[in-house]
């Protein structure tokens, strides 16, 4: 009993940090500087980076394929949690690896929804086709990125038995991560802020899965 509530101090640890982070974005240094005079958390440090950089179409392309990529882990985790329960025709026998993510994913959906009414950011620019600015924090492509190809990680090392392929996926799925996140927040679409913000609540999704699925 004691391992096991010791596995949750570092995801509840995580969690406090990420209400924490998210309440200092409504109130720190509250600023109108986004487009039509949108206010803005921590402006000074967003303020700076935003002016460095403008919206970027390649960079904003490439952070959707790796969202893409994302989506088709858990599309594939989906088949395979469907095949378990059809054969073991048992939910509890389909395994909390599994289940696990099923879980993380409808809190990513969670999280996608609330947040996206709850204006905390504007994003500091209007993408073609749009007509007015979406709610910006946090990051959800980097939420999904994150959460997604981090907890299969874990997921992977308990299900596949062969080294070599474990290996390959886990540098894989770092790189897609590096990459798509490095995407996100050069191509101008997000402050600073909701970059961080977005790895802030994937990296408390995924040690809760790890604490909870993988003990």
């Amino acid at each position: 009993m004691e391992t096991k509530i010791k596995n949750y101090i570092r995801p509840l640890a995580l969690l406090a940090i990420t209400v924490i982070f998210s309440v200092l974005a409504t109130v720190v240094d509250r600023q109108a500087i986004g487009p039509d005079n949108t206010v803005v958390g921590f402006a000074s440090l967003n303020g700076a980076f935003a002016g460095r950089f403008g919206y970027n179409s390649l960079f904003d392309t490439i952070s959707d394929v790796a969202m893409v990529v994302a989506f088709a882990v858990v599309a594939s985790f989906a088949i395979l949690g469907i095949y378990k329960l059809i054969r073991e025709k048992s939910l509890s026998k389909v395994g909390k690896v599994i289940i696990g993510l099923g879980i993380l994913y409808v809190v990513v959906a969670v999280i996608y929804v609330v947040f996206g009414k709850i204006p905390i950011n504007y994003r500091p620019v209007l993408q073609p086709g749009e007509t007015e600015l979406e709610t910006s924090y946090p990051s959800t492509h980097t939420l999904i990125i994150c959460s997604v190809l981090g907890s299969a990680i874990p997921a992977w090392k308990r299900l596949i038995k062969n080294p070599t392929v474990f290996k390959v996926l886990k540098i894989a799925a770092f790189a897609v991560i590096v990459v798509g996140v490095a995407a996100r927040l050069f191509a101008g679409v997000h402050w600073l802020t909701d970059i961080f913000a977005g790895i802030l609540f994937s990296l408390t999704l995924i040690t809760f899965y790890t604490a909870w699925s993988l003990d």
